[in-house]
C-alpha cells in the first residue's frame, strides 16, 4: 500500500516538473519576443502577412508601427491638426469651386485631377448633415399636407401626382391611434422633415441614369454622369441651406413653397452651365439638354416629395 502510494505522488510530480519545464519555456520564449527588435517583429504585415521592406506593406499597403515614433502624443496632435486642416481647406476650396465655377470639381474628377479636392459622396453628405443640422424641421423636401389635399380636390397632378387622398388617409390614422389631427400633424411634420432628408441619395442615381441617356455619347459611361447629378445635387441642397436664413432674416415666415420655386427657377441656370464645361456642347444644344435634364429632375423632385409625404402617412 505505502509503495503503491509513493509510486503515484512519484508519478504526480513527475507530471508536475514536465509542466513546469513546459510553462518555463513558453515564458522564455515570449521574452525573447520582447526583446526583439521592432522591425524584425514587423517584418510581416499584421493585415494581410506578406513579407514587408520598408515604412509601407506592398501588397495591402499597411503602415508599419514603430512605438517610438507612431504612439507618442507629438505625432497624433500633429496628425490629428494636418487632417483637420487638410479636410478644412478641401471642404472650402471644393465648396467655393462648386458655387463659382458649375461643372469644373466633374468636369477635374473625369480629367483625373481629384487630389486637391473632396471627394463627391464626401461633400454630399456633408451638404446633407449641414443641412439636416442647421434646418432639421424644414419642409422643402417633402410635400406639405394642405397642398395634397388641395391637388387631390382640385385634380392638379402637379401637386398631387398620384392622386393620393391624403385627408382621408390622414384622418383615419388619427382615428386609429385616437388622436386629435392637429396633435398627428405635428408628429408627421418631424417624421417627414427627418426622412426627407435622409433618403434623398435615392435620386443620385436615377437622375445620373437620365443624364446618361442625354450625353451617353460624349460620355459612353455611367460614372461620370452619377458624379455629375451628386455634384449638382449638393449644389442644389447647399442653395436651399443658403437661402433659408436670407427669407429668414427679410422677414418671410413659411416660404416653403417659394423657396421651392426659387430653386426649380434657378437650379436650371446652374445646369445650364455646367452641362457646357462637361460636356463641351454647343448652347443650342447645351440649352436643349439641359431644358432635358432638368425636366427629368423637376419631375424626380415632385415625386421624391410626395413619396415621402405618402410614405410617413403610411408608416405612422
Amino acid at each position: 500500500m505505502v509503495a503503491t502510494l509513493q509510486r503515484i505522488i512519484h508519478y504526480i510530480s513527475g507530471l508536475w516538473f514536465i509542466d513546469y519545464c513546459d510553462i518555463s519555456q513558453n515564458i522564455h520564449n515570449m521574452e525573447e519576443q520582447v526583446d526583439q527588435p521592432v522591425a524584425e517583429i514587423q517584418e510581416f504585415c499584421p493585415s494581410c502577412g506578406a513579407k514587408r521592406k520598408g515604412d509601407y506593406c506592398r501588397k495591402c499597403g499597411e503602415k508599419r508601427i514603430i512605438p517610438e515614433r507612431d504612439f507618442s502624443i507629438r505625432k497624433f496632435l500633429n496628425q490629428t491638426l494636418w487632417h483637420y486642416a487638410h479636410f478644412d481647406s478641401k471642404l472650402l476650396k471644393s465648396i467655393w469651386l462648386l458655387f463659382s465655377k458649375p461643372g469644373f470639381l466633374t468636369a477635374e474628377w473625369i480629367a483625373g485631377r481629384r487630389v486637391g479636392y473632396m471627394k463627391p459622396i464626401q461633400m454630399f453628405l456633408v451638404a446633407s448633415v449641414l443641412f439636416y443640422f442647421f434646418l432639421p424641421t424644414t419642409t422643402a423636401h417633402f410635400t406639405g399636407p394642405w397642398d395634397m389635399i388641395e391637388g387631390y380636390k382640385k385634380h392638379d397632378h402637379f401637386q398631387n401626382i398620384f392622386q393620393y387622398d391624403f385627408e382621408k388617409a390622414f384622418a383615419e390614422k388619427a382615428a386609429q391611434y385616437n388622436v386629435s389631427e392637429e396633435q398627428l400633424a405635428k408628429e408627421f411634420v418631424a417624421l417627414a422633415a427627418v426622412r426627407s432628408k435622409t433618403w434623398l441619395f435615392v435620386l443620385i442615381p436615377v437622375w445620373g441614369a437620365c443624364i446618361f441617356l442625354f450625353f451617353r455619347r460624349k460620355i459612353p459611361w455611367l460614372v461620370p454622369h452619377l458624379v455629375f447629378a451628386m455634384h449638382a445635387l449638393t449644389f442644389y441642397i447647399l442653395l436651399d441651406l443658403s437661402v433659408h436664413p436670407v427669407l429668414h432674416l427679410l422677414g418671410f415666415e413659411n416660404a416653403g413653397k417659394y423657396i421651392f420655386l426659387f430653386l426649380m427657377l434657378s437650379f436650371p441656370v446652374y445646369q445650364a452651365l455646367a452641362v457646357h464645361r462637361v460636356y463641351g456642347s454647343s448652347w443650342p444644344l447645351t440649352i436643349v439638354k439641359t431644358v432635358g435634364i432638368d425636366a427629368c429632375f423637376i419631375l424626380l423632385i415632385l415625386m421624391y416629395r410626395q413619396i415621402v409625404t405618402i410614405s410617413v402617412v403610411a408608416m405612422l
